[in-house]
Order: structure tokens, then C-alpha cells, then sequence
């Protein structure tokens, strides 16, 4: 049982005894004097003004008599009239059943500091606590019990909240003071006790803390902290400021402070928590970080700067050598003609075949330099973006190649309504790229079809260019978007391969990504977004080159 329960049960134990007569305010020894109940019920008006509730019981403990009283004690016993208290779903505060009270009930011994629990109508529990002395008849049989309860939830509760308060100080990681008001406002408040991380706070053992003045904790220009926390302290609310404090030797350091006062009787001293958060330490942090991420982002811009200046050396270079390799390239194709043209009369058929491989050659490096010189202009030139209708674009580059090839047999549809925000001229070459490689991977087909298409909106667009042409095998798709790097032989599809590594460039300016499904001799699908993060995922499910009626 609680101190405070325990020294209540005992004071109504000792007025009990009083009231009926069984002992002297100066003489403590039993008296063996029967004990009538009207007698004690004469003296229940004394009761009313208390928080006691008088009672009797039988033999069998089942309540015959409540007095009067609004405590709640006297509504659980009113209610149990004829009954015993433990019928009822009532438990014990201590024991672990009644089997022992009732035991001591039997034997007719009296008992002063019985706590028991009940719980009203609405579910909320209560704390009676019980003093009680056997009645005797005129030969000294037992007869029944007469008796004072008190209800004693609130002090059972604000303990419990003292002890839950103290456990969670205990546990406390940061630093945590238990602090207790002086009998008078005048002298303030004192510390009873001190975690470890509020002794390295302030530089302190506990023991030193308890013995320090409350305005010496803190620094020369907080002094009425410490008045505020008295004030507050007192009133039982809360607070919550920033302060400074002052360690062992002089040092100070700002702090965040919280008051939590602890719920109590107002007879007792106010007690709270002081929660402390060292703010010079955590500002020292703070700015270490921030000197840690400025020296992080000054390398980033560094290296972005250096591997932007790269780019445009690469592109500078790239150029440069494409430029200059056309001229040899001009000559070498120039002088060849004139030996056909003017000594091919001379020639064998092996002379003739050395020289058609060599104007080949010079008519493949010639595009392949085109084609680098194209690459490189992307990366230099500025985007200039709006609103582009894809359908009427993927229609003209439809055309072009009708046109340029008007006996090829192809089904191209377009789905109508494509729009996306982007630069017109570089949308319009992935398109042309990925158009024309579907265009000439389907030349050996008898049926070919060409479908371009959208699933989703906005930011989850995905656009794709299927085919049913020779596809490729997907082992080999990580050099597909290589420059220069070709998954056909150019005596079956003439190609520089520079065209997807274009296209890639093209869709990752624009914030998107590119990746293809394709298997050898059933077409591919070419799948790109625009104006997205990496996060954008492939489609679930692959889209069917026969989805789309030819």
C-alpha cells in the first residue's frame, strides 16, 4: 500500500477505535467493552464532515448498514447493501485475491489498511481504502464487523503518476532535473534529483546540484529563470523558454527549457521535471553541417564544371575531327572516280571490286561523319521548348519515307492526339530515327506494319514505335544506343550506328528515358518518355505488335 494510503488507513484505524469506544485519545489499550452499533451510528453525524463513510457487516461480510456520504466509497458499499464486497467484480489493491481478508475476517481480527478496487457505471475504476473492528455480543462471540472506508483514488493515482514520471526520467536520454518547491515562495525551488546527462550539462555531480542555489544555475543575464520556474511552478503549468546556464567553471551554454509539473495533493510541495536541450551544442552541430553540405555542394559544382567543360571539349573535339576528316575523305572519294572514270578500261574485275570497295568506304565514312556531326550539335544546341503535336509529326515522317521509297508495302498508323511539350526540331529527329529503323527493319517482311502510340498522361506518358520487323536478341540490347555500335550486319541493314545513340541523347535532354523489348524475327518496340524522372517504370505488360488494326 501507498505512504499516503498507508498513514490514511491508519489515522480512520485510530478514529474508529475512538468513536466506538474501544480506546482513549490518552489511553491506547483495548478495551473488551461491548460495542453497541447505535452507539456508533449516534456518532455518524461526526462522519459526515469527513471523508470517511461508516459501515457494518455481518459475520458472513455482508454489509447491513451504510452511512451517508456523496464519496464514492459510499456509493460501492450503498450498492453492495446485503452483499459482500468481494460478490461483485471488486479486486484487491494488494493481495492477489480475498481469500486473505476473508481469513482475517473469520479469525476476528481487526484490520486498518485494506485497499480494494471497484469500477462505477461508466467503467472507471476507484480506490477504497478500509479500517474495521470486529463486533462481539455479550459473551464475547463475533458478530459482525463495524467500519470506516475512505475513497483514496486520487492519491493512489497521483503516485502512480509520480512513479510512471520518475521511470521516465530515469530513461531519459536527455537531461532530465526533478525539482521541488520550498515550503515558501520566498526561498524559491531546489533540485532532488539529476540524471547523468544533466550532471555533464552542467559539469556537475548530482550531489553538487542538489546542494546549488536555484538562481546559481543559471548565467548572469537569465537570473529571473529561475523566478519564472518558481512562479510556474507553483501555479502548476507549463513552460517552455530559452535560457542560459552556467556550468562548474564559469562556462555557459544556451539551453531549450521545458517545465512538466507533476500532478500531486496541494497539501504536498509542487514537483515538476525541467527537460533540457543543450541548443549550444546542437547549433555547434548545425553549423558543422551546413559547413559539411556548402563543401559538398562546392565539390558537386566543381566536378558539374568539370564535366561540363569535358563535354565541351568532347563535342569541340568531335567536331573538329569530323570536320577535318571530310576533306582526306573528299580526296580519297574524288581521286577514286577519276581512276574509274579515266583508267577503268585498264582494270581487271579484281581491280574494279578493290575500287567500288574503296568509294564504298569513303560513302560510309562520309555519312558516319555526318552523323557525328549531327550527335555533337545536340549537345550544344539550346532547347527550345512548346507544345508538339507527335501525331502530325510521326504522319510527315510517315510520308517522307513513302515518298522515297513508293513500291515498299507498309502499314503505318498513328495514333491522333499526341501532344507533348519538347523542342520540335529534336522531336522530330527521334521520330525520324526510330520511324526509319522500324521502316527499314520491316523491308523483308511480305506484311509490314508500323504502329506509334501513347498509353497514360501527363507526366506517365509513355510513347512507343512497334514493329514486325527482324527484331533483335536481347542479350545484346546493352550496346544498343552505343555510338557506332550496330546488332545487324550492313549486308543486311545499311546503318551508320549513331541513330538510337541520337535519339537517347535527344530523350534524356528532355528528362525521359528509352528502352526497347525485341526478339529475333518478331519485330521490337521501342519505348521512350518525355519530361520525366528515372523513376518512370516499363509498361507491366508488353503491347502486342497485332494490338493495332493494320
Amino acid at each position: 500500500m501507498l505512504q499516503t494510503v498507508v498513514s490514511a488507513g491508519s489515522s480512520a484505524f485510530q478514529f474508529l477505535r475512538r468513536l466506538l469506544g474501544l480506546e482513549s485519545a490518552t489511553d491506547s489499550r483495548p478495551d473488551s467493552r461491548l460495542v453497541q452499533p447505535a452507539r456508533a451510528r449516534e456518532s455518524e453525524a461526526r462522519l459526515r464532515l469527513s471523508r470517511d463513510v461508516y459501515w457494518e457487516c455481518d459475520l458472513l461480510g455482508r454489509l447491513t448498514h451504510v452511512g451517508d456520504g456523496p464519496h464514492a466509497s459510499a456509493v460501492a458499499l450503498r450498492q453492495r447493501l446485503g452483499r459482500c464486497p468481494w460478490d461483485d467484480d471488486a479486486l484487491p489493491l494488494d493481495d492477489p485475491d480475498w481469500s486473505a481478508h476473508r481469513e482475517r475476517l473469520a479469525r476476528g481480527e481487526p484490520f486498518n489498511e485494506f485497499g480494494w478496487v471497484w469500477n462505477d457505471a461508466s467503467g472507471r475504476p476507484h480506490v477504497c481504502v478500509d479500517s474495521g473492528e470486529p463486533r462481539r455480543d455479550t459473551q464475547g462471540a463475533l458478530i459482525g464487523y463495524v467500519g470506516l472506508s475512505r475513497d483514496a483514488g486520487a492519491q493512489v493515482a497521483a503516485d502512480r503518476a509520480r512513479r510512471l514520471a520518475t521511470a521516465a526520467l530515469l530513461a531519459a536520454r536527455d537531461p532530465v532535473l526533478w525539482i521541488e518547491a520550498h515550503a515558501r515562495p520566498l526561498q524559491g525551488w531546489r533540485i532532488v534529483w539529476a540524471n547523468a546527462a544533466a550532471s555533464r550539462l552542467f559539469d556537475r555531480t548530482e550531489r553538487e546540484l542538489r546542494d546549488l542555489p536555484d538562481r546559481t544555475l543559471f548565467g548572469p543575464h537569465a537570473s529571473e529563470s529561475a523566478m519564472t520556474i518558481d512562479r510556474c511552478l507553483r501555479e502548476y503549468t507549463d513552460l517552455r523558454c530559452h535560457t542560459d546556464i552556467a556550468r562548474k567553471y564559469g562556462a555557459v551554454r544556451r539551453i531549450d527549457l521545458r517545465l512538466e509539473p507533476l500532478p500531486g495533493s496541494p497539501s504536498l510541495r509542487p514537483c515538476a521535471a525541467l527537460l533540457l536541450q543543450d541548443l549550444t551544442e546542437s547549433l555547434e552541430a548545425q553549423t558543422r553541417d551546413a559547413q559539411e553540405r556548402d563543401a559538398a555542394l562546392a565539390h558537386e559544382r566543381a566536378r558539374m564544371q568539370a564535366l561540363q567543360a569535358t563535354a565541351r571539349e568532347l563535342d569541340a573535339f568531335t567536331y573538329s575531327v569530323s570536320h577535318d576528316l571530310r576533306a582526306p575523305i573528299r580526296v580519297i572519294e574524288g581521286f577514286a572516280r577519276i581512276l574509274q572514270e579515266d583508267y577503268g578500261d585498264r582494270l581487271d574485275s579484281v581491280g574494279h571490286d578493290y575500287l567500288q570497295r574503296i568509294l564504298s568506304g569513303a560513302t560510309r565514312m562520309t555519312q558516319m561523319l555526318e552523323a557525328l556531326l549531327n550527335l555533337a550539335r545536340l549537345s550544344g544546341q539550346p532547347l527550345s521548348l512548346e507544345q508538339v503535336d507527335l501525331s502530325r509529326l510521326a504522319d510527315a515522317v510517315a510520308e517522307e519515307l513513302r515518298v522515297l521509297e513508293p513500291a515498299r508495302r507498309c502499314v503505318v498508323t498513328v495514333q491522333p492526339g499526341m501532344q507533348a511539350s519538347g523542342d520540335r526540331m529534336l522531336l522530330r529527329a527521334v521520330l525520324t530515327n526510330l520511324i526509319g529503323n522500324a521502316w527499314k527493319y520491316t523491308g523483308k517482311v511480305e506484311q509490314a506494319r508500323i504502329g506509334i502510340d501513347r498509353t497514360g498522361e501527363g507526366a506517365h506518358a509513355v510513347y512507343c514505335v512497334r514493329d514486325n520487323g527482324a527484331g533483335f536478341d536481347m542479350r545484346h540490347a546493352d550496346r544498343l544506343f552505343g555510338v557506332f555500335q550496330r546488332l545487324h550486319r550492313d549486308a543486311d541493314f545499311e546503318g551508320t550506328g549513331v541513330g538510337l545513340a541520337t535519339v537517347q541523347r535527344i530523350v534524356k535532354r528532355h528528362g525521359g528515358r528509352i528502352w526497347a523489348e525485341s526478339a529475333p524475327g518478331q519485330g521490337s518496340r521501342f519505348y521512350f518518355t518525355l519530361g520525366t524522372d528515372e523513376s518512370t517504370q516499363q509498361p507491366a505488360t508488353a503491347i502486342s505488335l497485332h494490338d493495332r488494326a493494320a
